[in-house]
């Protein structure tokens, strides 16, 4: 007894069947040999593996490249601390504290990737500390002429 593919469902059928037991089809006396459709198995992503293994139909593995999500917690905390730091920055202690982890954090940040809100972090601090020497050196100044 041979097997056979029944060529409306894919799934093997004896060759001495007139209708496929499966779906009912009518089954001709010659069919080409059809191969049947396999499922992608797909493997749990972990974090060491960023691709996920598929097999297709001709059992070959293939390896589909699935980007993940990645985000750099501290760098985005100091981008906080140091908008907070522009804020509170003219109030003498609390701001200064504020600033100052904004400068941290930011600074700890661009040493993991992705740098882009580390980055911002960092140069928003360095602005507001330029603007904030600007005017105690202009108040520092106007002062002297008093």
């Amino acid at each position: 007894m041979a097997l056979i593919y029944c060529s409306n469902c894919g799934k093997q059928v004896s060759d001495k069947a007139s209708t496929c037991v499966h779906c009912s089809a009518a089954l001709s006396p010659v069919q080409p040999q059809i191969q049947p459709q396999i499922q992608p198995q797909i493997q749990p992503q972990t974090a060491q593996q960023p691709f996920q293994q598929h097999t297709n139909a001709t059992q070959q593995a293939v390896y589909v490249n699935v980007p993940t999500k990645q985000s750099n917690g501290i760098g985005t905390t100091g981008l906080v601390f140091s908008i907070l730091g522009v804020f509170l920055g003219w109030r003498p202690v609390l701001g200064w504290i504020v600033w100052f982890l904004g400068v941290l954090f930011s600074f700890i940040g661009l040493f993991k990737s992705p740098r882009g809100t580390a980055i911002a972090g960092f140069i928003i601090s360095f602005i507001w500390l330029i603007v904030l020497i600007f005017v105690i050196g202009s108040i520092a100044s106007l002062s002297s002429f008093i």
